[in-house]
């Protein structure tokens, strides 16, 4: 019988692990508490309560120059890019991605989950600073009058990131997961075309130094570009929301290149659907898409404040009912 870090690596690796694993990118707080009983918890209490079979060590992200609003229940949203045009290049100002002192909490999660569970590290893998820095209108814009704009920005966040994912992998994490979202839920953020010719040399350095699997997160109907995200050697695709993309073709489709995260509704039944339409659909993804291994059960996107904490039992308990 595999653990749980077994389980993880091997469905990340396209293989059948003993079962099928579960795990989520992000738990909001407030389910946290309710489903931990604690006030204040770590990711071991989480996976424990979650019975997760991979767990984040925590992240390593960029300052991303934007815009925000509070809204009135004290969500934080992004309204505009700050990137405006040349003269702002000199906003950017990252911290040190070398500092060993920003990963010190990762190192210790680490040591404190890693034994039993895949511990995971998230970072950008430069193009959620690209777009939401510029803001899409003005990226649109650029690509047409200033393209030299996009590629200097876009050079200083991948060099950022290529320095923070190995700074990640030497913590000890297990796998990292880049979260940058390229799509709506009909058409990219951009042309393919964009991606292969000018980002993908980019995102390549990225990569290049990193012995351990690699996730890609992006919401949305990335269909274009998949051969694309495995060339960049990454394992595994997430979260494959069932309002954008099908996840029996891409199983068909690319399946046999990808481990494939996530597809459990977040629109109706992790939402407002009841406990047995939690239960049939993890059922059906494990009999349709992780029959022969390379599928990992997790929610469309990460488990929200709006998630019935019932439903999210109920996507655990199926997960070992079933898998």
């Amino acid at each position: 019988m595999m653990n749980a870090k077994q389980r993880v690596l091997s469905a990340l690796k396209r293989q059948k692990p003993d079962r099928t694993p579960f795990m989520e990118l992000a738990v909001d707080e407030a389910i946290g508490r309710a489903v931990t009983g604690m006030d204040d918890y770590g990711p071991k209490e989480l996976a424990e309560a979650l019975h997760l079979d991979g767990v984040s060590a925590g992240s390593a992200y960029p300052e991303i120059l934007v815009r925000r609003h509070i809204s009135p229940e004290g969500r934080s949203m992004i309204t505009g890019g700050l990137l405006q045009n040349r003269s702002d290049l000199k906003r950017i100002t990252l911290r040190d991605p070398c500092d060993d002192s920003h990963y010190d909490d990762i190192k210790r999660n680490v040591d404190h989950c890693g034994a039993e569970r895949a511990v995971f590290g998230a970072t950008n893998i430069g193009l959620d600073p690209l777009l939401l820095g510029m803001g899409i209108d003005n990226f649109a814009y650029a690509l047409a009058d200033d393209v030299k704009l996009i590629e200097e920005i876009l050079d200083i966040y991948t060099e950022w990131a290529a320095l923070a994912a190995l700074k990640l992998q030497a913590c000890g994490v297990d796998f990292i997961w880049f979260t940058d979202d390229l799509a709506y839920n009909s058409s990219m953020m951009f042309s393919p075309s964009f991606f292969r010719e000018i980002a993908m040399p980019r995102l390549k350095k990225v990569t290049a130094g990193l012995k351990i699997p690699t996730v890609f997160h992006s919401d949305g109907w990335i269909t274009p570009i998949l051969d694309d995200i495995a060339e960049l050697g990454i394992d595994a695709i997430h979260p494959i929301d069932p309002s954008a993309l099908d996840i029996r073709s891409v199983k068909e489709s690319h399946g046999s290149k990808f481990c494939l995260i996530g597809n459990i509704d977040l629109r109706h039944t992790l939402v407002s659907g009841a406990v047995e339409d939690v239960r049939a659909e993890v059922a059906e993804r494990i009999r349709t898409i992780g029959y022969n291994g390379g599928y990992i059960v997790s929610s469309a996107n990460s488990i929200t404040n709006y998630c019935k904490v019932e439903n999210v039992l109920a996507m655990r308990d199926a997960v070992e009912e079933f898998g």
